[in-house]
């Protein structure tokens, strides 16, 4: 059986802690993604829910050291897909920044898609949109416009 990755980076200005906040705070996950919930400690629950209170995904969280490496399980609720293993990376860029600059590699990587997922389409369009998101607000304080449904 064979499994493929979704892998995107992006830089974005600022530094590890603060752009740790951004992915593990509820209120900054609201506006830049969802409702999703956890306490982002390994073996904790995270879930992403609706407006009306319905689960649209569950995982656990697998590893997270703060404020460079977060990984939890994705598991989408009704799918019929097993769950894949979504993994946040943040390090220094690999070109030199300038003296005192404030430049963060952001690695997302979704893996563990069935050859034929029909969910992994969904999950690489939406990705860009969400580090778009997330990377707008730790810049500027404001989230991009998308009128994302919760």
């Amino acid at each position: 059986m064979n499994e493929f990755t979704i892998t995107y980076v992006v830089y974005i200005a600022t530094t590890a802690p603060k752009l740790w906040t951004a992915l593990t705070s509820s209120e900054i996950l609201r506006k830049n993604w969802g409702n999703i919930e956890s306490e982002w400690t390994e073996g904790s629950k995270v879930t992403e829910v609706d407006d009306s209170g319905k689960v649209l995904w569950k995982g656990e969280v697998r590893r997270s050291s703060p404020p460079r490496v977060l990984s939890y399980s994705f598991d989408v609720t009704g799918s019929g897909e097993p769950p894949t293993e979504v993994t946040f990376e943040l390090g220094p860029p690999v070109s030199p920044i300038a003296p005192g600059a404030e430049v963060v590699q952001l690695r997302i990587t979704q893996a563990g898609f069935l050859e034929n997922s029909k969910l992994a389409a969904g999950c690489a369009r939406a990705w860009p949109e969400i580090l778009s998101s997330v990377k707008t607000h730790v810049e500027t304080g404001l989230p991009l416009g998308f009128a994302w449904r919760h």
